[in-house]
């Protein structure tokens, strides 16, 4: 399934930067985070009704929208300047359009690696941003059909999980000119204050470092469905243990079965090791607002240590929800302000000395709940949500990730499982998780039940039979 390149080109902001705002500064928790595109995906079927009646193209408009969109989120449309700053030029965001010779039903019938990874721009995804790189980028991706795939990379340096999702609904709602424009807030700097000792060994990558890739980084999708979701919480859930979400019941599962695979692969019997990341908008901190853009996320370490009792689900989600209790408002706290810098030390040092045993590390973020699937450009909802997987051309992902997202009926989970081809390898053949999960399934809806056809519907199909 090909897809070619029609043309690249960089979209200005609508209105240009003021000269005060021309240099962003990132956060102590900007710089925490890895230098690498996070990307996602929306997919949308256009009928031809409605292509019909349009008066500018998908192409058109999503140009014309980010452009006013990134007049607003003035740092996406410059370049990295270095670790410690974005040159907010004016440039640009990247912007790729691309035309698939094939419907887009195909690729939602049988969604591999290879060929979402020709919808986003550059093969850039997962890759490491560097000075005088965009800090956005996008692909826009026509179908024979009609249909689009718009893919969108943003730096991890200035966005995380919250902001790529502003970003997302501020740059829709432009393309309906539906009003109720969000104001993006900037002022993560002035919150996490960096250190003047910072150094490379503060951050994720040193954490890391230890548990780096041996061999090639692979994709696969597990996908859990309503009904498994339902199966899996009933088997989480004990006493101690009440209504666990679908995000905690799947990260529970994956960090057990990624624990078992390191530990079959390497014929030991270790830990593994669990961070996750923690949203700290909703905290009891009224200094952080909703619209906040930047990285407003700590990581917190959980192991998994197979012979002890506590290694279940009801376990594992009961520890989950202790780890979630402390990002309290009194730990929050500590990172804001000039002692940010002393704090954060302290918990990576923390964190080695908790995973100096760990046979591998993981990182499992969860996506659900975000309202991917409300993201309407003027075409409707999206038909599926991904994120992009790792290629040939797209090696930079050294460490084992999870990414947990929506499924199209919000009732379910596809996890995005990001490790070593051998690890992968042995978790497709793990009991336990594939007794509820399907891996690499198509990427239809098929829990909604299907309606039976009326006289008149049966008799035009046959019709149309006796014709051909």
């Amino acid at each position: 399934m090909e897809v070619e390149v029609v043309c690249k080109e960089f979209i200005k902001p609508s209105s240009p930067t003021p000269n005060h705002l021309k240099s962003h500064k990132l956060s102590l928790l900007d710089q925490f985070l890895p230098p690498m595109y996070g990307p996602m995906v929306l997919y949308y079927t256009i009928e031809g009704a409605d292509r019909a009646t349009r008066k500018t193209t998908p192409i058109q408009l999503l140009k014309q929208s980010l452009s006013e969109t990134l007049a607003l989120f003035y740092p996406f449309a410059g370049k990295m300047k270095d670790d410690l700053s974005i040159d907010c030029n004016d440039e640009g965001a990247l912007f790729v359009e691309a035309r698939a010779e094939f419907p887009l039903s195909l690729l939602l019938e049988r969604p591999d690696m290879e060929t979402i990874g020709k919808i986003q721009p550059c093969a850039a995804a997962w890759g490491e941003v560097g000075p005088g790189d965009p800090v956005a980028m996008v692909q826009a991706t026509t179908f024979a059909c009609g249909g689009v795939a718009v893919c969108l990379l943003l730096s991890h340096t200035i966005a995380d999980g919250g902001s790529f999702m502003t970003f997302f609904k501020c740059w829709a709602a432009t393309a309906r000119n539906s009003g109720g424009t969000l104001h993006p807030n900037f002022d993560a700097p002035s919150f996490f204050i960096p250190g003047k000792t910072d150094t490379k060994e503060e951050t994720f990558s040193s954490l890391c470092a230890p548990f780096a890739n041996a061999s090639r980084c692979g994709t696969r999708r597990f996908v859990f469905d309503a009904s498994a979701i339902a199966r899996l919480k009933a088997k989480a859930s004990n006493s101690q243990v009440r209504n666990p979400t679908r995000a905690e019941v799947v990260t529970a599962l994956m960090l057990k079965s990624i624990t078992a695979a390191w530990n079959k692969a390497s014929n030991l019997d270790k830990p593994g090791a669990l961070l996750q990341p923690h949203n700290l908008r909703p905290k009891a901190i009224s200094s952080f607002p909703d619209d906040a853009i930047g990285n407003y996320i700590l990581l917190m370490p959980m192991l998994c240590v197979p012979e002890e009792k506590d290694n279940d689900l009801p376990g594992l989600v009961s520890r989950l929800r202790e780890m979630k209790a402390k990002v309290d408002s009194p730990f929050v706290r500590r990172f804001v302000g000039d002692g940010g810098s002393a704090a954060l030390r302290e918990v990576i040092r923390e964190i080695s000395e908790s995973f100096a045993r760990a046979q591998g590390q993981v990182t499992i973020t969860s996506w659900c709940n975000f309202g991917h699937y409300e993201i309407d450009f003027g075409w409707g909802r999206p038909a599926w949500v991904s994120t992009v997987g790792a290629t040939e051309e797209t090696q930079n992902l050294k460490v084992d990730v999870v990414t947990l997202l929506d499924s199209k009926s919000r009732e379910g989970v596809e996890a995005w499982v990001f490790t070593g081809e051998d690890q992968l390898d042995v978790l497709e053949q793990n009991e336990e998780l594939l007794e509820f999960a399907s891996v690499d399934p198509s990427a239809f809806d098929r829990t909604r039940v299907k309606k039976k056809k009326s006289v008149s519907q049966l008799c035009r199909t046959h019709m149309l039979v006796i014709q051909w």
